[in-house]
C-alpha cells in the first residue's frame, strides 16, 4: 500500500463511511462495521494484493441501482457483492453480501472457507 493510494482512497470516502458485512455466519467476514474514512481505506487497501494473489477478481456492475462489484473466485464462482452508497460525491457505505445463500441466484457461489484458509496462509508467508 502506498501513502498515495491511501489518500486518494480516503478522499473517496465520507468522514463517517461504513463498512459492513452480511455473512449469515456462513462464510467468514468483517464481525463488526468498520467505521471512518482512514479505517475503511486500510481495509480495503490491505486485502486488495492478497485477493489478486489468489485469483480473486472484480467485475464492476450496478447493483440494486447502486455501483458495486461482483467478486469471483479462480473459477468464475460467486464470492461476494458489494455495493457501494454515495451521497454528495463521497462513498457513505460500503456492503458486502457473502452469506452464499444470498448469492445463488448469480450463478454458482465459491466455497468461502476455503478461500479464506487459502487467503490466511498467503497472508503468513509474508
Amino acid at each position: 500500500m502506498t501513502r498515495g493510494d491511501l489518500e486518494e482512497l480516503r478522499g473517496l470516502l465520507a468522514a463517517d463511511v461504513r463498512l459492513a458485512a452480511d455473512s449469515g455466519g456462513k462464510a467468514p467476514s468483517v464481525q463488526r462495521s468498520v467505521v471512518g474514512a482512514d479505517k475503511v481505506a486500510r481495509l480495503l487497501l490491505s486485502v486488495q494484493p492478497q485477493f489478486t494473489q489468489i485469483g480473486i477478481t472484480l467485475e464492476r456492475q450496478e447493483v440494486n441501482g447502486q455501483p458495486g462489484a461482483v467478486f469471483r473466485d479462480e473459477t468464475g464462482r460467486v464470492l461476494s457483492v458489494m455495493v457501494l452508497s454515495i451521497v454528495q460525491g463521497r462513498v457513505q457505505s460500503v456492503n458486502s453480501v457473502i452469506n452464499p445463500e444470498k448469492l445463488g441466484h448469480l450463478g454458482q457461489v465459491a466455497d468461502a472457507w476455503s478461500i479464506h484458509a487459502v487467503y490466511l496462509a498467503r497472508k503468513r508467508q509474508r
